[in-house]
């Protein structure tokens, strides 16, 4: 059994860091209050996102394929399923920036959204505008796999069965480059208008035969020639699809030596006798498919092509036909009946092909396989090879959408990681708010802060009056020992000792300083924050 779920760790630890950083600006307050929401609010989407990892998003075993949307279990048995895909992340750096994707193509997709209703069927719609399907889970940081050691391709072939195709999408198919695709389709589809090559004149017989006249046909009729007319039987030939967009069909008149007679004029009936050619001689046959470059290269001497071409014939199915059934390209299927296995892409591809065709065709596909696996085997083909081949030769139009949807884990873990780095970077770097350094004023005249003869004087009554409001106060004695610390409500006084000079520091500038009976004086400014240094003169 194998489980998709959402990675609890992953989700654990941004919840966690988000929460304390969370916490940590809003206990600061001021403009960090915004930020410390927005991180609680991260904190908590990922907490929940943790607490939902204990469900599994998907689930695959030997019944089908169960997948969650929202808090609703959509179950899909393998009778129901036509497809699955797996494309897993790319190798390499590529891969921490972009998804995989498990896909699940139900064989009635219309009927199993039908059959979900609420926030499943929202959740269904989005995943189908972000993914092509309604059923698909991404593969990325944000979830884990269970279940899959040897590989989720792996171990979707071992519980799929042998009715449902199981296919692993490269990731390098699925992320080619779009602009080079339409160069080869515009290439394929042009016109070569340097061709050049000389063409077999008009014969001479022919020209003479569109100038002849109604006096030859009636000499010819005289002396006994019978001419019977050749009645062609008509049939209705297949629409081909356009290439490009079909436009309006413009007449056009060929004038000149080239120009062909006109359909009313008589032609004699014995020039066509005498030009025409006797049934016994050999005629040359142009066959127009040998100017055509289909990009197949037949085998010298197939031997699975024919089986399963034989096959085909047998049940009385078209290419076109065994195509819709089956799944595969029709140009695709005329290279496999030629032994020509490269549109396939790889040897892993060519074998679920040959798998599907002798399933539908009803052919043993054990022996197609051991012959492939002696015969043609070999390394991968290059996904571009494919593309090429396939927009070379088809004639149905492009190739399948395939959405690649949105990498959200990679999204989230990015902005996740810019806002945390931020986050920790104001908080420690960020000190106190700036204030402006209050001037430093000595009273009477004093040259310095310290004792000039390295003594300290006798300590002298100090009061401090909150007069303005209350006050965070410092005071420091000569020699820099904090004397007291603490706050002051408004209107309550503070009397202590010190050495002088003593420096006082306050967060409002309203606070009265009495030195040694002095008559108190405020510091600066009410509601700033200030400083002075007194002495005892």
């Amino acid at each position: 059994m194998v489980e998709v779920r959402r990675n609890t760790r992953l989700a654990t630890v941004v919840a966690v860091s988000a929460l304390l950083l969370g916490v940590g600006f809003a206990t600061r307050g001021g403009g960090s209050v915004l930020v410390g929401a927005l991180l609680l609010l991260l904190g908590l989407a990922h907490a929940w996102l943790a607490w939902d990892a204990r469900t599994p998003l998907a689930v695959v075993d030997e019944q089908g394929v169960r997948m969650r949307l929202g808090r609703t279990w959509r179950g899909l048995p393998w009778s129901e399923i036509d497809e699955v895909e797996h494309q897993p992340r790319p190798a390499g750096a590529r891969r921490w920036w972009s998804d995989g994707r498990l896909t699940v193509l139900p064989v009635d997709n219309a009927a199993q959204l039908d059959g979900l209703s609420g926030i499943a069927l929202r959740l269904g719609r989005i995943a189908e505008r972000m993914y092509g399907v309604p059923f698909a889970v991404p593969l990325g940081l944000g979830t884990t796999v269970s279940g899959a050691d040897e590989g989720l391709t792996e171990a979707l072939l071992a519980l799929a069965p042998v009715e449902v195709e199981v296919v692993e999408i490269d990731p390098a198919l699925a992320t080619a480059d779009v602009t080079d695709v339409t160069d080869v389709t515009d290439e394929s589809r042009a016109i070569d208008l340097t061709d050049t090559a000389e063409r077999p004149a008009v014969a001479a017989h022919e020209a003479a035969y569109a100038a002849g006249d109604e006096g030859g046909l009636e000499g010819g009729l005289d002396r006994g020639t019978t001419a019977e007319p050749t009645v062609a039987v008509l049939r209705p030939s297949v629409t081909p699809s356009p290439l490009r967009e079909p436009t309006v069909a413009v007449r056009s008149d060929v004038v000149g030596s080239g120009s062909l007679a006109p359909l009313d004029a008589a032609a004699p009936v014995a020039e066509v006798a005498r030009f025409a050619q006797p049934a016994d001689e050999s005629e040359t046959q142009v066959v127009f498919d040998d100017l055509v470059d289909s990009g197949i290269i037949p085998a010298a001497d197939p031997v699975i092509g024919p089986k399963l071409a034989a096959a085909r014939d047998r049940v009385g199915l078209s290419v076109d036909q065994l195509a819709e059934r089956t799944r595969i390209r029709p140009h695709v299927i005329e290279s496999i009946e030629v032994d020509d296995f490269a549109p396939c892409g790889g040897d892993f591809y060519a074998r679920g092909h040959l798998r599907t065709l002798a399933r539908v065709l009803g052919v043993d596909s054990a022996p197609l396989l051991a012959e492939y696996d002696a015969t043609y085997a070999h390394a991968p083909v290059d996904p571009r090879a494919v593309f090429e081949a396939e927009l070379a030769s088809s004639h149905g139009g492009g190739l399948r959408p395939m959405r690649g949807g949105p990498n959200w884990s990679v999204l989230v873990a990015a902005v996740m990681g810019v806002v945390l780095i931020w986050s920790v970077a104001r908080l420690v770097m960020a000190g106190s708010p700036a204030s402006p350094a209050p001037q430093i004023s000595l009273d009477s005249g004093s040259a310095g802060t310290t004792n000039p003869y390295g003594k300290s004087a006798a300590p002298v009554p100090v009061v401090l009056t909150a007069a303005g409001g209350g006050a965070q106060v410092v005071v420091r004695d000569s020699s820099g020992t904090v004397v007291f610390t603490g706050d002051l409500a408004f209107g309550q006084t503070k009397s202590l000792k010190a050495s002088p000079p003593v420096r006082v520091q306050t967060s409002d500038g309203s606070l009265a300083v009495s030195v040694k009976g002095s008559k108190p004086a405020a510091i600066g400014a009410t509601g700033k924050s200030a400083q002075k240094t007194y002495t005892a003169d």
